[in-house]
C-alpha cells in the first residue's frame, strides 16, 4: 500500500497516521482512524460491520455492537466531507469507493 492516498481535498499519510486538508491536520480519534485505515485497505470492497470491528478494532463481538461502526463512519463522514465517498452497502456494511 502507498504511504499517502488522496481523497478529495484530504491526503491521508499511512505512514504518520495523519489527516490532512489545505495543509491543516483534521483531528480524529484512534478509533476513527483505525476505521479509516481499514476502509482504504479494502478500497472498492464491501466490508461488513463485523469485519470493520475486527479489522479496525480487534473486536469479536455478537451483533449488537455493530452499531458502534454506523456511529464512527458517521463522524468520519463529517469530519472528512465523504458523504458519498463513504457509501453505504445495504445490509451488508460499508465500501469506501
Amino acid at each position: 500500500m502507498p504511504e499517502q492516498i488522496q481523497l478529495k481535498d484530504l491526503r491521508v499519510d499511512l505512514r504518520r497516521r495523519r489527516v490532512l486538508r489545505a495543509g491543516g491536520e483534521v483531528p480524529l480519534t484512534a478509533q476513527e482512524y483505525a476505521l479509516l485505515e481499514t476502509l482504504i485497505a479494502h478500497r472498492g470492497v464491501p466490508v461488513t460491520r463485523g469485519q470493520l470491528l475486527r479489522l479496525a478494532w480487534g473486536w469479536h463481538c455478537d451483533g449488537a455492537a455493530t452499531r458502534t461502526v454506523d456511529v464512527h463512519i458517521q463522524h468520519l463522514r463529517k469530519k472528512l466531507g465523504l458523504d458519498h465517498e463513504i457509501q453505504t452497502v445495504y445490509r451488508v456494511g460499508y465500501r469506501l469507493s
